[in-house]
């Protein structure tokens, strides 16, 4: 029994809150209302929409009283007139999304599977670059090794092939008297 008293103390004292809470948002609108009517401006669209209204408001009830089946009529039609329209709406939507779905969506998709294509072909090139930037690399090492070992072999041998060089200019330019290309002297 405590818990059912409890409750309704708390349903009480939520409901207080509640009541508080609109009381509050009424007086905040109808002084917020007073203040807009200070400005002279702002009181003369207020009258004129309200004499709008009122004047609406009336030639709308004249006709229902003069003729309550023709404003039920012109009332049915517009919204027959309403409802068309917003068929159409709807198909022109669904053509919409159609057309998107498929031309532009497909286009998509091929665009998609072209990049992929690209990027794949791309990964290759750069694989294959890199294969032959390797066997370049190689080949530039194979003629560097192949230079440093004749040039240590021309060290080891140069003071016979100088000497033999010497001797073959010197016999052949006396026995010739031509020169041989590429030697000396």
């Amino acid at each position: 029994m405590t818990q059912a008293v409890s409750y309704s103390n708390v349903t009480s004292s939520e409901e207080e809150k509640n009541g508080k809470l609109v009381k509050g948002m009424v007086l905040g609108a109808v002084i917020g209302g007073a203040l807009a009517m200070l400005d002279s401006n702002t009181r003369q669209k207020v009258a004129s929409n309200t004499k709008s209204m009122k004047d609406s408001t009336m030639e709308m009830v004249g006709q229902v009283k003069n003729d309550p089946s023709a404003v039920k009529n012109d009332l049915q039609d517009r919204m027959k007139s309403a409802v068309s329209i917003l068929k159409e709406a709807i198909n022109d939507a669904q053509n919409l999304y159609e057309k998107v779905n498929d031309d532009i969506i497909g286009q998509v998709n091929q665009v998609k599977e072209g990049s992929t294509e690209i990027l794949s072909s791309a990964k290759e090139a750069t694989s294959d670059l890199k294969d032959i930037g390797g066997k370049v690399k190689e080949a530039g090492e194979e003629v560097m090794d192949e230079n440093n070992n004749q040039s240590s072999g021309n060290m080891n041998s140069g003071s016979t092939s100088s000497n033999s060089s010497r001797f073959n200019s010197s016999s052949s330019d006396s026995s010739n008297g031509s020169k041989i290309p590429g030697q000396l002297g």
